[in-house]
């Protein structure tokens, strides 16, 4: 097969593939809230001081709640129940993944086609640069609504 030059970028072909990829990790997602790197319980007090900071009142509930022996259980007894509607939103929410597509995708590709041509590895940083400053340039321009 020759190398052939990417075409244009489909934003409902992108859409479409994000969301089956959605739905398709709704078990790695379920894996990350039971195995996660650090248990949401493990210190309890810092977790309180925190969650204190933007609802002060609300700290001894917080602290109590997850200091209860059944905490771990209720936590991955709701993962579990939500993981179909986590597998689900890639569904639900296709029309909006494509309508912003619709808007990025044509900007990247217009960033992409000012870049700098590429260099020897390890000299691309005008281009990646130039990627972060078209980006930047966009900031706040591609609101869905």
């Amino acid at each position: 097969m020759a190398i052939a030059q990417r075409g244009q970028l489909n934003p409902q072909a992108a859409a479409t593939k994000w969301s089956q990829r959605v739905g398709q990790s709704g078990a790695t997602w379920l894996g990350g809230i039971q195995a996660p790197r650090r248990l949401p319980n493990a210190d309890p007090a810092k977790n309180t001081a925190a969650w204190q900071q933007g609802v002060a009142a609300a700290g001894p509930a917080m602290e109590k709640g997850i200091s209860d022996p059944s905490y771990l259980t209720r936590l991955e007894t709701g993962a579990k129940n939500k993981q179909a509607s986590y597998s689900g939103a890639g569904t639900a929410h296709q029309t909006d993944m494509q309508n912003a597509m619709n808007k990025v995708l044509p900007a990247i590709q217009n960033i992409v086609a000012t870049l700098p041509p590429r260099g020897p590895r390890g000299t691309n940083n005008g281009r990646s640069a130039a990627v972060a400053d078209g980006l930047h340039a966009l900031r706040g321009t591609l609101k869905a609504r």
